[in-house]
């Protein structure tokens, strides 16, 4: 568990010793990609179409449904494979039936969705983990506002056997000089959006 927690912390160090920043540029393309450089064994649950990959089975669904809602505010466009997961949040293969973790590949932007089914016996276990994550990333960007806000705002869920980590809000640059205050609940808004759809899908699945 330590190592785990190590990885965590030396990825999130990284991101802040890159220069993050609170400006927000969208990436261009809609298509979801792992930016691992191994080969598509790292691409689980993923269908590699070119030099993309693309979700697939019930996480494409969920995902798909955020997008219906949140449109071009769901930053998220890369995959983390199950290593990848595991090294930033600890949450490893034998605690899941299966995953969704994409994040925004830029240095700057934080905008994140990860959707875990967790066996059963191990829902308490990938919450933990994943709320360690939040705690380690509410450090790392204690000083920049609008990453501050996003993290702070971001919603840690149990649907049913899926813990869900939402962490989203686009672009909300405009919004700082309204204040902390402004940025958070924006952001809690369009997480509360994503997680009503994900609920009606997992329920009525």
């Amino acid at each position: 568990m330590k190592n785990k927690c190590f990885f965590a912390v030396i990825f999130c160090t990284l991101l802040f010793v890159t220069g993050c920043t609170d400006n927000y540029d969208k990436n261009q393309g809609s298509n979801a990609y792992v930016d691992e450089g191994n080969g598509q064994e790292d691409a689980i649950n993923t269908l590699q179409i070119g030099s993309k990959y693309k979700i697939v089975g019930p996480m494409d669904d969920l995902k798909d449904a955020v997008v219906g809602i949140l449109g071009e505010n769901y930053w998220p466009d890369t995959l983390l494979s199950a290593e990848e997961l595991a090294e930033r949040t600890g949450v490893s293969e034998n605690m899941y039936e299966d995953f969704m973790a994409e994040y925004q590949h830029t240095e700057a932007g934080i905008d994140m969705m990860i959707l875990v089914k967790a066996k059963p016996g191990e829902i308490e276990n990938v919450e933990h983990y994943l709320n360690e994550y939040r705690e380690v990333l509410l450090k790392i960007y204690e000083q920049q506002p609008q990453n501050k806000a996003k993290v702070f705002a971001s919603r840690i869920e149990i649907i049913d056997d899926y813990v869900c980590y939402i962490q989203l809000g686009a672009n909300i640059a405009l919004l700082e000089n309204q204040g902390e205050e402004e940025m958070i609940a924006y952001c809690q808004q369009e997480n509360e959006r994503a997680l009503d759809i994900i609920e009606k899908q997992i329920l009525n699945s």
